[in-house]
């Protein structure tokens, strides 16, 4: 015998990770089939093994038996081949040749069993209803016993047929009928069973409800000729009268329970033509030479559904815009109609919208759009006025002139105008003219100054630094034109806290360019403007003398509502006359504190706080000397004002541009600058 010696570590690996992965240890011996029990004497004579070598001893082994062990792994080797094994290689390989031949444990199915098909074939008469049920259904699961829902319990069972009859059967438990085996494989059965009828006002009804799952047909088979059947939840419904019966076949979906009504086919009308009614809602405003209208034409559509509805246009008149529900297209062709093409057609109340405008001179004919192919229409006319016009109708015919008041509620929402003319009309023919009478427009205030708070520093040479903050509100002047007081100097000018440079007019008054204000509910804000200037005069003031204080006045019919004055004159002068009289004059009063006025919306722009005005006005002037100062090359020199001077307060309510703005105060006492 050809014996071949194989070098089997590859192999060995392969064997021992395998076993290390597999299952626990192969069965007991006695257990299993195909299995040999011998003793060890027997084992020992067969395979040779040695016990003394404690597992290092070789075997010889023919291939056929090692093949076996391996399965379809295993090459193809000469016949007669032997192999030579350690005693723990076989061993390795017989136990995992037992693991790979052990058989495998089955995988239990998802469900119980599934429904095949389930068909409810029914007879109905008025007297009641019987069904027979054929459930086709395949049970999954071989062990144990399963329960099948097949019908509600409040059903009366009659005849029951179960295929396969051995290992099934039929049991009512828990509200329903049931089927119970403890088999597996294909089941069919027949359940026949009567339900009642109800019958209301000429409709017989049938429901039950359907506890086996899945999707049903329905086959049924009325009593009774020319009958119209519904099926509730029903996803395809075919019926048909054949002689004096009539077939229903319908389709329901799972879940949905069984409902069946039928009653008396009512014979087929023919569909009549549509009949149309109309009743509009016009607002007509009265404008610049035009009439702009907005009418709403609410239809009501009866018998049969219309795609395209159609309205006259009166001459002149151009529509605008076209809305309503589903509207796909709309149109005005050379005869002025205008036609409206729906998405779909439309049966019942419908809506449309229609803009449209006409020129109008002194006189002109209140345009209304007129519903075309309808049975009646109706409609109501409400006038306003959107320009300085006055209106008044004319000679009315085929309409009604009536209060202001009756007009429905829809009109007199279309605008916030009061309506000044009201009509009705009723019929095919109307002529409402009116008559318009333009009026003069009359200039309104476009910029006002609700407050001006000036703060000046008086120096003893007679110079004077002021700032002035003006609480301004804007709807379009571009400019606020002011009249400086003669030989200002203007410092700086900001708006709405950004800086800006005036301009000058051929006058050689100062325009200080504006902001539009923003609206704040129906009025517009303020915002602020601040200006920074510098009197200078002609020669050094006297100790004792007058000095005229001018203020800058507004242009362009811009008035100002409350100016206010903080006057800081030098500390150790005098300014009151002989027994205590004040040494103060001229347009501006003197108060103890300034009046509180409230004439516009919004924060207060004005800023009250004398102190911080001051130190404001101080830090202006020290970058205002230093600049002159670098520019000449010389080192800056600081000129300090009297903040600690004498403050006086004095105001004037109501400033118009043709008032002129100052006060006048005697004074002595003052220290002449060397």
């Amino acid at each position: 015998m050809k014996r071949t010696a194989i070098v089997s570590m590859t192999m060995l690996a392969l064997l021992v990770s395998t076993a290390v992965a597999a299952d626990p240890a192969a069965p007991a011996l006695g257990e299993g089939k195909g299995l040999v029990t011998l003793t060890w004497d027997q084992f020992v004579k067969i395979t040779g093994y040695d016990p003394a070598q404690k597992g290092g001893q070789v075997l010889t082994i023919p291939w056929a038996e090692v093949k076996e062990l391996l399965g379809e792994a295993a090459p193809k080797l000469a016949k007669g081949t032997t192999v030579e094994l350690r005693w723990s290689e076989f061993k390795t390989l017989l136990e995992w040749s037992i693991k790979q031949k052990k058989p495998k444990d089955d995988i239990p199915p998802p469900t119980d069993y599934i429904i095949t098909s389930s068909q409810y074939a029914g007879t109905l008469s008025a007297d009641g209803a019987t069904f027979t049920l054929t459930l086709k259904l395949n049970v999954l699961r071989k062990e144990g016993w399963k329960r099948i829902p097949v019908l509600p319990s409040n059903v009366a069972l009659t005849k029951v047929t179960l295929t396969p009859a051995k290992g099934v059967f039929l049991n009512s438990q828990g509200g329903h009928y049931e089927l119970l085996t403890n088999t597996d494989g294909a089941i069919e059965a027949k359940l026949e069973f009567s339900v009642s009828v109800r019958k209301s006002a000429g409709i017989n009804t049938v429901t039950f409800p359907r506890v086996a799952a899945g999707s049903s047909v329905l086959d049924l088979t009325i009593d009774r000729e020319n009958v119209d059947v519904k099926v509730a939840g029903a996803q395809s419904l075919t019926t048909k009268t054949e002689g004096k019966t009539t077939k229903t076949v319908a389709a329901i979906p799972a879940g949905v329970p069984v409902g069946i009504s039928w009653e008396r086919a009512l014979p087929k009308v023919e569909p009549a033509p549509a009949k149309l009614y109309a009743e509009t809602r016009t607002l007509v405003a009265v404008a610049d030479g035009l009439l702009l209208c907005h009418e709403v034409i609410n239809f009501n559509i009866l018998h049969s559904p219309v795609r395209e509805l159609k309205l006259a246009v009166p001459k002149g008149v151009s529509v605008l815009t076209v809305s309503g529900p589903s509207l796909q297209d709309w149109r005005v062709d050379s005869n002025g109609t205008l036609a409206v093409v729906l998405r779909g057609e439309v049966v019942g109340a419908y809506s449309l919208r229609v803009t449209y405008e006409t020129s109008a001179a002194e006189t002109a004919t209140i345009p209304v759009l007129r519903a075309l192919g309808v049975e009646r229409e109706r409609g109501y006319v409400g006038v306003v006025a959107v320009a300085n016009v006055e209106i008044e109708a004319g000679e009315v015919t085929g309409a009604t002139k009536i209060d202001a008041r009756q007009l429905p509620a829809d009109i007199v929402a279309m605008t916030n105008q009061p309506v000044l003319l009201a009509f009705r009309y009723v019929g095919e023919k109307f002529t409402v003219p009116l008559s318009i009478k333009k009026h003069a427009e009359v200039d309104v205030l476009v910029t006002i100054v609700d407050t001006s708070l000036y703060t000046a520093m008086q120096l003893s040479d007679g110079r004077r630094i002021t700032k002035v903050l003006y609480n301004v509100r804007n709807n379009r002047n571009q400019f606020l034109r002011l009249v400086m007081p003669a030989g200002a100097e203007i410092w700086s000018v900001a708006v709405n806290g950004n800086n800006v440079s005036p301009a000058k007019d051929e006058s050689g008054n100062v325009l200080i360019p504006l902001v539009r204000s923003a609206s704040r509910s129906s009025e517009l804000a303020s915002f602020p403007v601040e200006i920074v200037y510098v009197e200078k005069p002609a020669a050094p003031a006297p100790a004792r003398g007058t000095l005229t204080v001018k203020l800058p006045t507004c242009g362009m019919g811009v008035p100002v509502m409350h100016v206010m004055y903080n006057f800081y004159a030098p500390a150790e002068g005098t300014y009151t006359l002989g027994w205590g009289a004040s040494g103060f004059s001229g347009p501006l009063r003197l108060v103890e504190e300034f009046s509180t006025l409230s004439t516009g919306p919004g924060p207060e722009a004005v800023r009250r706080d004398a102190a911080a005005q001051v130190a404001n006005m101080q830090q202006q002037v020290d970058t205002r000397m230093d600049a002159r100062a670098r520019k000449l090359g010389a080192t800056p020199i600081r000129v300090r004002l009297p903040l600690n001077g004498q403050r006086f307060r004095l105001e004037k309510i109501l400033a118009l541009p043709s008032d002129d703005l100052y006060f006048v105060v005697k004074y002595r006492d003052w220290k002449i600058a060397e």
